[in-house]
């Protein structure tokens, strides 16, 4: 096998973002561990369709959900043009708000961020004051795509990740988190650990002068314009010291999820997404498979343990039957492709 170059690694990213999230299209939000394994037995191990009357319904294994969708409108974007258009971006964002009717049944399902834009929109917000607060984990599912184009330009990738974040979430608690997962990503791709990510992430902050924080609402009234999201750049490290520490048993791996939390909020679904990431370092299957049968929000958990394990192992440690398995891989790997090369320079 060739080697894992970063370039491979930025590819491994961004399809790992699509796969997690297509993984979780059939077994979305089932809190019920007993009736996830009978509607799709004790371990599900590739893509599968949403039983009738649930979330997603109308979608096919393999395809990815609205927020997918989102994601890959943000890839067409940078493979297109080369860089980070927030106008071109938002454009494709209106195109898509314009077919959906602020239900969440409106199209793919539409996730209770996309339902506050949406509505937001409607009366006449502008972006970015049309983002939502909720605590959801849309935006920093966005993050691996300009992580992919911008792993060589620290300062670019911070400002990027702080606007494009802010677009669909408000909350600087949620902003910052998301931002702080793109950067890790970046430092994965790069040739970093989940233990040595924080460090190089707070070096490369100190060498540009830059502040890792997040700018508060305008609406917010405060004594400081921003909040620091440096906890939340050293939450990884932490992840990965339990993961490898003999005194930290979870057992099977999947019932992480139980302790970290299964609804939508990003603070449980990050810390799993880390500790799969860590535990099983360097693989693809176990942790993202992890994530997707610990039930609950699977499908944000998996998107972005797919992002982490994809930009440790490169496209070429992604097995390929969840390459071939995904709808339009083949559109989305060139386009994943193009803007990791556009992060060569």
């Amino acid at each position: 096998m060739k080697a894992n170059t970063p370039k491979d690694r930025a590819v491994g990213a961004v399809m790992g973002t699509f796969i997690g999230d297509a993984l979780g299209v059939g077994p979305h939000w089932y809190y019920d561990m007993e009736q996830l394994k009978k509607d799709y037995g004790d371990w599900i191990d590739h893509y599968t369709s949403p039983k009738a009357g649930r979330y997603h319904t109308g979608l096919t294994a393999g395809e990815n959900s609205q927020t997918g969708q989102v994601v890959a409108f943000l890839l067409e974007s940078l493979a297109g043009l080369g860089n980070y258009d927030e106008s071109d971006f938002c454009l494709r964002l209106d195109a898509l708000l314009a077919t959906l009717d602020g239900t969440p049944e409106g199209g793919r399902y539409t996730d209770v961020a996309m339902r506050d834009v949406w509505h937001a929109r409607k009366v006449g917000k502008k972006w970015p004051r049309a983002g939502s607060f909720a605590d959801t984990a849309e935006a920093a599912i966005r993050t691996p795509v300009l992580a992919g184009r911008y792993r060589n330009d620290f300062k670019k990738l911070l400002e990027y990740l702080q606007s494009n974040v802010r677009l669909t979430h408000r909350d600087p608690f949620i902003a910052g988190r998301s931002v702080a997962f793109g950067l890790i990503v970046a430092a994965l791709i790069n040739g970093d650990s989940l233990k040595t990510a924080p460090e190089t992430i707070a070096e490369l902050a100190k060498v540009h002068g830059l502040s890792l924080s997040v700018s508060l609402p305008e609406t917010v009234d405060a004594d400081s314009a921003e909040v620091s999201f440096y906890d939340a750049v050293l939450q990884p490290r932490w992840s990965y010291e339990a993961a490898l520490d003999d005194a930290v048993q979870i057992n099977p791996p999947w019932t992480a999820c139980r302790l970290f939390g299964l609804a939508c909020p990003l603070e449980f679904m990050l810390p799993a997404a880390y500790y799969f990431s860590s535990r099983f370092e360097n693989e693809f299957d176990l942790p993202v498979l992890s994530a997707i049968n610990g039930g609950g929000n699977n499908m944000a958990r998996a998107s972005l343990t797919g992002a982490l394990v994809g930009a440790q192992v490169g496209i070429r440690g992604i097995p390929e039957r969840f390459i071939s398995g995904l709808a339009s891989y083949e559109l989305l790997l060139e386009m994943a492709e193009r803007v990791a090369e556009a992060g060569e320079v």
